[in-house]
């Protein structure tokens, strides 16, 4: 570990080494904790050496995030928070949020989306941006004073609170909820990937995931009243955890056991935030302008541009050593120059042969050995032609087929070649490799082969000439399917064809001698009888089978389908069911009801519904057939079914009663029918069960009364609602011995009253309509001596009582009809 100091005595609070590189890095603090100057700094050499790119009274810097080399974004004290596009060199001011204390923290996961937390003046806040700060919205759900925030991957955040919450945001910080509670002060947080994470406590404690946030481990892992403020992984084994006073621990096992990695630390400066560039290296940034270093081993490493090459060439060996190594060791065997020291020679090899490459790799006390025995393949050109290519001469396209030759010398592979090349190409590049024919060309062609090193190809060998026939394409045959008796047959067709080839048709195995050529359509070999045909494609030497087969079979008419099942008896004006089962060859049902006028037919798979006519009574047959694409199989033996007539009660009787009057009502008499009477506004005295009843009438207004006839088969039918009007009828004996006549009745548009004894005492006139009860009360009628003209012209068509009020309470109730 590298303690240097970057000549600015600030304190520093956060490290950026953007694009996973280790030279360029950025860094920025403050002078005081609480509204002290701020500053921006900038290093080009892995943290050597450091410039000053920004400082800013009052403004000390909290936070700093450069998601790139030239985008950067810094937050702190006086409401200050500012972006760069040119590297730190100017910095534009933003407003992610108004009444700020102090910008606590800035994670951007890109140039443009990014989070910045605070302290407000009335509590917390964050602040979200996803243009590069054009635009901030406020973050909701924060539960205390967000001092730690961190990007994990995805849209998935995390911040830690002085109140001891460890929060989570799955929407690029929009909305926060707490994963954790009760941890004490919590100043900052890290996630090794999207499982493993750490929160860093007071009083030496840190907090531990290993399942994404869902569960957490307290651990104290150091005492002395270390307060941790930051961790980092080299890898997933080894991570280290910053605080203060000047505390550096780390674990070697993921995070389980902690040892101290500082032991020479005076515990005066206080470190803020530790990382890892992805070459190894890790910063960590401290108080008092303090900068940790901590490079890995040195490791040997290097590539050449070549391995096999011809005498004379050259061959550029290029570092690729980890560890920035400062000074390198070359050895090359059979090479001029045989040593170097610079980082990158380029060799020359004038013999012919196979040499090793060795290099040792040194920083300071460090060294790293790596070699490479027989590395480098220097050649002499091949003089010598390969053997014409022994291997088939007639070929079919879409094939593999192997060619071999023989050996020359100083040959270490062999050039294969096919002319013209779109017959085929070839593969390996030995004395056999493998040719893989085309099948978009046809003809003659040639096959040669040449050896070849290092130094290019050699004399090629003598042309092996050849032929390539196209191989048909396995198109597919159509599905078979069935025909009728009577029909000649089903049609066979394949789905494509190749011009050039010729098409045979087999049945069971064996040819029907239809061969039909090609045309680049489909082909039709014509109507076929019951078999199981194929197809093969032939051009030349060349065959292949066509996919599929078509499959042609004879389609039988059904059998006889059974006799229906269900009721044999049924009633009019009701629905039945019958069900039947589908008769071999069968996938409809046909079904069959006489006479057809007996009821309505609704059939649904083996099932059928019979909805029967009221005006049918009588026996009707049903009979079922199967049916198929062929027609009809034959009928079932048909079901005889009894269609009983369903009863229609009408009643009869007195539509107008007086209270507590007995009236008797009565529909048809049927032998064997039973009656059940419902009545309402009065109560039955006799004759329930039988077709006459008689009601004593209870109540006033409207009462009602309704049959249901049951016949001796077992067919019911209700009647209409039957409406009785029920008057009090008071004074009912007075009226009738006046002996007052009315007429005429029917009326139309006037109507009379006489009556012997006058109408001295006719207090009032009103009239009631028998079907609704509804009273309407005659204010103009004429008294002559012993007769009372009424006026009718406002009244319709309908039975109605005229109501006379005398003065000694007497009424008089008069049914009447008016017709116009």
């Amino acid at each position: 570990m590298e303690k240097i100091n970057t000549g600015f005595d600030f304190i520093l609070m956060g490290i950026e080494f953007p694009g996973g590189q280790s030279s360029i890095g950025f860094a920025a603090g403050e002078s005081l904790t609480y509204m002290g100057d701020g500053i921006v700094i900038k290093t080009t050499n892995g943290g050597t050496t450091w410039t000053q790119l920004w400082t800013g009274t009052d403004q000390g810097i909290e936070g700093i995030s450069f998601p790139d080399m030239n985008t950067g974004y810094v937050g702190g004290w006086s409401e200050y928070f500012a972006k760069t596009t040119d590297g730190g060199l100017t910095w534009t001011p933003q407003t992610p949020g108004t009444d700020i204390y102090f910008y606590t923290d800035v994670v951007f996961k890109d140039a443009n989306h990014g989070v910045v937390t605070a302290q407000t003046n009335s509590g917390a806040g964050v602040f979200v941006t996803s243009n590069g700060g054009t635009t901030w919205t406020s973050g909701t759900g924060i539960s205390g004073v967000p001092y730690g925030c961190c990007y994990v991957s995805g849209s998935t955040y995390y911040l830690v609170t002085n109140g001891g919450d460890i929060q989570r945001s799955t929407n690029d910080g929009l909305t926060w909820s707490t994963v954790y509670s009760g941890a004490g002060l919590l100043l900052g947080i890290d996630f090794y990937n999207d499982n493993i994470g750490i929160a860093a406590g007071e009083d030496g404690w840190i907090f531990k995931t290993y399942d994404g946030g869902a569960t957490w481990q307290p651990q104290q892992i150091a005492f002395g009243q270390p307060l941790w403020h930051d961790f980092a992984w080299a890898n997933q084994n080894d991570v280290f955890a910053v605080g203060t006073p000047e505390f550096i621990y780390t674990s070697n096992n993921g995070g389980s056991t902690w040892t101290d990695d500082f032991p020479q630390s005076t515990y005066d400066p206080a470190l803020y935030e530790v990382m890892f560039t992805a070459d190894g290296i890790g910063f960590i940034c401290g108080s008092q302008g303090w900068f940790y270093r901590r490079a890995p081993q040195v490791t040997a490493a290097f590539t050449a541009s070549s391995t096999q090459i011809c005498q004379g060439s050259t061959v550029q060996f290029t570092d690729q050593s980890t560890g920035s190594p400062t000074s390198w060791n070359w050895t090359f065997e059979g090479g001029t120059p045989s040593t170097s020291t610079l980082q990158n020679p380029l060799v020359t090899y004038s013999g012919p042969g196979i040499f090793d490459v060795t290099l040792i790799a040194t920083k300071g006390p460090v060294n790293s050995t790596y070699s490479q025995p027989d590395l480098i393949h220097v050649d002499q050109p091949v003089t010598e032609a390969p053997s014409i290519p022994s291997g088939p001469s007639a070929i079919c396209g879409l094939g593999t087929y192997d060619y071999t030759t023989t050996a020359v010398n100083y040959a270490s592979s062999y050039s294969w070649s096919a002319n013209p090349a779109t017959a085929g190409t070839f593969s390996g590049n030995g004395l056999t490799a493998t040719l893989n024919s085309s099948n978009t060309w046809q003809g003659n062609f040639n096959i040669q082969v040449s050896g070849q090193n290092g130094c290019g190809s050699g004399p090629a060998s003598p042309s092996l000439a050849a032929t390539l026939y196209f191989q048909p394409n396995p198109y597919f045959l159509f599905a078979g399917g069935g025909y009728c008796d009577g029909d000649p047959g089903y049609e066979v067709r394949l789905e494509d064809s190749d011009p050039g080839v010729s098409y045979e048709l087999f049945k069971d195995g064996v040819t029907t001698g239809i061969i039909l050529p090609g045309t680049g359509n489909s082909l039709n070999f014509g109507m076929q009888t019951t078999g199981s045909y194929s197809v093969t494609g032939i051009a030349g030497p060349c065959q292949d089978e066509m996919n599929g087969t078509c499959i042609v079979y004879l389609i039988d008419l059904p059998t006889q389908a059974s006799v229906p099942t269900g009721v044999t008896e049924v009633c009019n004006n009701n629905s039945s069911t019958y069900t039947s089962v589908y008769p071999n060859g069968a996938y409809e049902l046909i079904w069959t009801l006489t006479p057809s006028e007996a009821g309505a037919l609704t059939p649904s798979g083996t099932s059928l519904t019979i909805g029967w006519s009221g005006a049918f009574s009588g026996t009707a047959t049903l009979t079922v057939a199967g049916a198929n694409e062929c027609g009809a199989g034959p009928a079932s033996p048909p079901l005889s079914i009894v269609v009983n007539a369903s009863p229609q009660p009408v009643i009869e009787g007195n539509s107008l009663v007086c209270q507590y009057d007995n009236a008797d009502y009565e529909v048809a008499s049927n032998p064997g029918s039973t009656f059940t009477w419902i009545v309402t506004g009065g109560s039955i005295y006799t004759g329930q069960g039988t077709n006459l009843v008689r009601i004593q009438w209870e109540g006033t207004g409207i009462g009602t009364l309704s049959v249901t006839e049951v016949t001796e088969q077992g067919c019911d039918g209700g009647s209409e609602l039957f409406n009785v009007i029920i008057d009090p009828c008071p004074g009912l004996k007075e009226s009738r011995e006046s002996a007052i006549q009315l007429f005429p009745n029917p009326a139309s548009d006037m109507i009379y009253l006489r009556s012997g004894i006058g109408f001295k005492e006719l207090s009032g006139i009103s009239v009631s309509a028998a079907a609704t009860g509804v009273i309407t009360e005659i204010r103009t009628y004429t008294i002559d001596a012993t007769t009372v003209s009424v006026e009718l012209l406002s009244f319709s068509s309908g039975n109605y009582i005229l109501n006379c009020r005398f003065n000694n309470g007497t009424i008089i109730h008069l049914p009447f009809v008016i017709s116009k």
